[in-house]
């Protein structure tokens, strides 16, 4: 496959939107589906014509002649004037140039400099930005989007994300975790963000560059694949190699999985307790008994029979959540 520069994408990107104004023939409709599946970006770029348009259609003024635009972006208050006639615009073969131009300018549109996205316990879900980066979101998390002309940063407020990161040398791509901050070009890395946890930065490919700027003792590190950084609060960032199986179990959420390979129960419950309400109880004889294995994250009962019946134990379910206890310690 020909790997196009950005440009030449957005240009495609631009015809597709055009043609699909029309009817498309199913082989046509074929080779647009086909288009998108073949690079992440495509949908970016994709996504950010159809965005343009959108705003150019609400701005309702003069018509598709206002899309000739100059190489650089423009200032959001040049955009906010331009109006758009739809059938004009998509059939007009000469505007298609034009909106392949401007589509390089919609992440400087107020609307689109700041978006949020999130998920609900137990839910993950999975994003396409603007720059043809991929954001994956694990279970209870929340991030804010923030592009602009200099640089790609998103603020991790909560939770755990995935990025693949597409490559801009010209703007960076930063991820902010609480005092944290993680700077890549083009790799895939998760940042977690958990209450009175450490953040964590876990490289699966490429480099990134974990620093905070506001603690002294916490000198700037870089990280390449395989490679897990723990920032604790006021104190240095340590580093550590992980093997190809343990970065997999780390990013098993992403398939709505949990892998263990020899945590403790009480460390089972704590990362169950993530995905659903439903609580397990440990008792204390039995929280550090051992397990390893794969689990669905949002079943919480079935992890802990499971759990059970390996290690000999008994489970109790009541309205507090599932119970594990030695057999001849059981409430009644």
């Amino acid at each position: 496959m020909v790997r196009r520069n950005p440009k030449e994408i957005e240009r495609i990107a631009a015809e597709w939107l055009a043609r699909r104004g029309g009817d498309l023939s199913s082989r046509e409709e074929s080779a647009f589906r086909e288009w998108l599946a073949a690079d992440p970006r495509h949908l970016g770029a994709y996504a950010r014509a159809e965005a343009l348009m959108a705003h150019l259609e609400r701005a309702g003024a003069a018509g598709a002649d206002a899309l000739r635009l100059e190489a650089e972006a423009p200032e959001p208050s040049m955009i906010a004037g331009w109006g758009v006639d739809r059938r004009r615009f998509i059939w007009g073969g000469s505007t298609i140039a034009g909106l392949a131009a401007a589509v390089g300018a919609v992440v400087w549109l107020p609307r689109l400099m700041r978006e949020s996205y999130s998920t609900i316990l137990g839910e993950t879900r999975e994003v396409v930005l603007s720059d043809g980066s991929m954001l994956t979101l694990n279970t209870a998390s929340k991030v804010l989007v923030d592009y602009s002309k200099q640089e790609r940063r998103i603020v991790l407020m909560a939770g755990e994300a995935l990025f693949d990161v597409a490559k801009n040398r010209q703007r960076p791509f930063l991820v902010v975790a609480g005092d944290t901050q993680v700077r890549a070009l083009g790799t895939s890395f998760t940042v977690k963000l958990l209450p009175r946890e450490p953040v964590r930065v876990l490289v699966q490919e490429g480099q990134v560059e974990v620093k905070r700027p506001k603690v002294p003792e916490a000198a700037p590190v870089k990280l390449s694949a395989n490679t897990i950084a723990v920032a604790p609060s006021q104190a240095p960032i340590s580093t550590e190699k992980l093997t190809s199986a343990q970065v997999s179990r780390d990013l098993a959420w992403r398939e709505g999985r949990i892998a263990f390979d020899n945590e403790t129960l009480a460390e089972a419950a704590r990362a169950f307790s993530r995905y659903s309400d439903i609580r397990i109880l440990v008792s204390a004889d039995v929280e550090n008994q051992t397990v390893t294995g794969l689990f669905v994250a949002n079943d919480p009962v079935g992890f802990a029979k499971a759990a059970a019946l390996s290690l000999g134990l008994r489970t109790e379910i009541d309205n507090r959540g599932i119970r594990l206890d030695k057999p001849d310690m059981a409430s009644p």
